[in-house]
């Protein structure tokens, strides 16, 4: 089952496996198109979707741990 996060969730992720980041940086670059586990829609703000399973995947291709 497809689950979608929260920005805050995202990064409360991020930060638990080392990432130094925030909400605002992961929203940026979600905006950009930098981030392959999410992406932005312009409504009248943006709504930012954030799949958990490829945000998982990302992190672990590039968590030092084994």
């Amino acid at each position: 089952m497809l689950r979608v996060i929260s920005s805050v969730e995202a990064v409360e992720r991020l930060k638990a496996e080392g990432f130094n980041t925030n909400v605002n940086r992961l929203n940026a670059g979600l905006r950009q198109g930098v981030y392959p586990f999410g992406c932005a829609i312009k409504l009248n703000e943006y709504v930012y979707e954030i799949y958990s399973t490829l945000l998982d995947q990302w992190i672990a291709e590039r968590s030092e741990r084994t």
